[in-house]
């Protein structure tokens, strides 16, 4: 009996990998049923001490099947058992006794209380089974939807820290840094191999972090710096960093949120350029207005004088140099009257390509121009058709031109002009039609320390300069809603990058 119960095991330990579980169980228990039953007949019967079997089947089928089932595999015992039993009481069958048969004849009463209790062991054991059972897979369920909330959990966490616009960098208590996220990389322009188990100060070397980080207390209010950070690419930028205790202060760390504040430094920067401008601005033109006044009187006397009187050549010199000087700064204060009080725009078809080259015949013919000096001029048009105002695009070109010739001992000054239908860069963004004009010189450069100056009116860094080129350049570029650029490298040269758009999408840019 026990090798057929060994030999439908192993059948059914195949099926299991052809049916389901479901049904493969079920018939699984039933030949367990009637294999036990056979091991009670040839074991004694009535007299058989191992009916406790059929409680190991019951249990076996609380893990495997419904409560449902377990029930019906109790009946289904309660009832092969007694078949067995009244059958061998009537005396249709002889049990196989393996062990010693006992000699005594069992009264009715007898058997009754045998299956009774077997009866009432079965369904203890079927409803405690099956209950235990029951709440046993309720809680695995639980368990398994909590490890599942909690997996989406971690994974939308994940993806947040991964996916999220600011940087965020954790760190233990030395300052280690743990981990890195990908915006946190693109800011810092540390990858996280670079930066992983790497102090901090290779990523922020602020006095005041460190400050905040090498205190021995939890931050409980998240703390905030800002900071000038140069990044893995020599890049300058503006970061605002928010510190916070990672955990309570038995897991000590920190945890540093940060974000790119340059182009806001940069629009705030611009705001306070503009308001000081407006304030020096309604100053000064009274100013020039009183000083160019008695200035042309000043002149128009002393060329009246020079004609009149029969001065030695040393005292008409004398006069020469003192007209040529009032010219100049009455051209000084005209360039300043024009900065500060500009004229409306007087919006015309302007041929820009022929304005370039309008300019370069003068830049030749310019006392600033030597035979050390080459011009280029690169037009993706012969004629680039443009709307605006002809006389201030024209003073941008010269004013950026005449600077770059004088910047220059020797070398090339290169020219581009194009049409482009979309402009981007780091804090400018255009979807309109227009043009964009580089001009790139091979001069001495511009020092990183003077560049957030060079627009400022009257700065210069020129022995003779004025400094009103570059401020009426930005001026004109921002009032006809362009941009502005400028990249440069000490001993190497610079390059200027001007958009200005098409103030009449409409109008069509032609090519000839």
């Amino acid at each position: 009996v026990i090798g057929i119960g060994f030999f439908f095991s192993l059948i059914h330990a195949l099926l299991f990998k052809f049916l389901p579980l479901t049904l493969t169980a079920s018939s699984q228990v039933v030949g367990d049923l009637f294999l036990v039953g056979g091991i009670l007949y040839t074991t004694g019967g009535i007299d058989s001490p191992i009916s406790f079997l059929f409680l190991f089947v019951i249990l076996a089928t609380s893990f495997m099947l419904s409560r449902a089932a377990v029930f019906l595999v109790a009946s289904g015992a309660i009832i092969i058992y007694g078949v067995l039993i009244d059958l061998e009481y009537y005396g249709f069958i002889t049990p196989v006794y393996l062990f010693p048969e006992s000699k005594l004849s069992f009264e009715s009463g007898y058997v009754f209380y045998i299956i009774f209790l077997n009866i009432v062991a079965f369904y203890t054991v079927a409803y405690l089974s099956s209950f235990l059972s029951h709440r046993l897979r309720i809680v695995k369920e639980e368990l398994e939807q909590a490890s599942l909330n909690l997996e989406e959990q971690r994974a939308l966490n994940r993806n947040i820290v991964q996916y999220m616009g600011n940087g965020l960098v954790t760190i233990d208590r030395e300052g280690i840094i743990t981990s890195i996220n990908p915006a946190a990389e693109t800011l810092t322009g540390f990858s996280l191999q670079e930066s992983l188990k790497q102090h901090v100060k290779i990523l922020f070397s602020s006095t005041q972090l460190n400050k905040l980080l090498l205190r021995n207390e939890p931050i409980t209010i998240p703390e905030q710096v800002e900071v000038k950070f140069m990044r893995g690419d020599g890049k300058k930028i503006f970061l605002r960093i928010k510190i916070s205790t990672l955990s309570d202060f038995n897991v000590p760390g920190y945890i540093l949120v940060f974000e790119d504040l340059t182009e806001i430094k940069f629009m705030q920067n611009k705001m306070l350029r503009t308001e000081q401008l407006a304030a020096v601005g309604r100053f000064s033109a009274g100013l020039a207005h009183e000083i160019r006044n008695p200035l042309t009187s000043l002149s128009g006397s002393i060329q009246v004088l020079a004609k009149g009187l029969n001065l030695e050549d040393s005292y008409k010199k004398l006069m020469n140099i003192v007209i040529k000087e009032t010219d100049r700064l009455n051209a000084i204060l005209s360039d300043f009257l024009t900065y500060s009080q500009p004229k409306k725009n007087t919006n015309t078809i302007v041929d820009l390509t022929q304005l370039v080259q309008d300019v370069i015949i003068l830049l030749k013919n310019n006392e600033d121009f030597s035979p050390d000096k080459k011009i280029i001029f690169q037009g993706s048009a012969d004629h680039l058709i443009f709307n605006g105002d002809e006389q201030q695009v024209k003073q941008v070109v010269w004013n950026l031109c005449i600077n770059a010739l004088e910047a220059m001992t020797a070398g090339t000054l290169t020219i581009q002009l194009k049409e482009v239908f979309t402009y981007h860069n780091h804090h400018f963004h255009a979807d309109r039609r227009g043009v964009v004009l580089e001009v790139m010189d091979q001069g001495c450069g511009i020092a990183s320390d003077q560049m957030e100056n060079i627009y400022d009116p009257f700065y210069s860094s020129k022995k003779d300069g004025v400094g009103l080129g570059l401020a009426t350049v930005y001026q004109i570029v921002h009032r006809n809603e362009g941009t502005l650029d400028v990249k440069s490298t000490l001993g190497k040269g610079t390059c200027f990058t001007v958009f200005l758009p098409d103030l009449e999408p409409s109008l069509s840019l032609a090519s000839k």
